[in-house]
């Protein structure tokens, strides 16, 4: 029950994570950040999702014990998913290749 609850939580905060108009999990071809869904449903989703896994984590715990438990995994994992869009995000542009006459990062001089 208690790995239900995290797994609801992570979930959660994923949602929560790609409503944010600033994610770089998912994004364009220009490399913007965009929702997969809109940002109003997804809001509600993690929401949702977050409630389930308190009250998951509640039958076997406790309520007092499910709360807290809830935001502990919320905050850790609202901090983790950004941490993972970055990471993806330095990944894509890494692999995009160099325009020859703007890349500044030659060594040497033209002079």
């Amino acid at each position: 029950m208690q790995a239900l609850a995290i797994l609801l939580s992570l979930a959660a905060a994923a949602c929560l994570y790609l409503a944010a108009p600033n994610q770089l999990l998912v994004v364009d071809d220009a490399g913007k950040g965009r929702s997969p869904l809109s940002s109003r449903l997804l809001c509600w989703t993690g929401l949702l999702l977050a409630v389930a896994g308190t009250w998951v984590m509640s039958v076997p715990e406790g309520w007092p014990v499910a709360i807290a438990a809830t935001l502990v995994v919320m905050t850790c994992f609202l901090s983790f998913w950004p941490f993972i869009g970055t990471w993806l995000h330095h990944s894509r542009t890494d692999d995009e290749p160099a325009d020859a006459p703007n890349d500044m990062s030659k060594e040497g001089s033209a002079s």
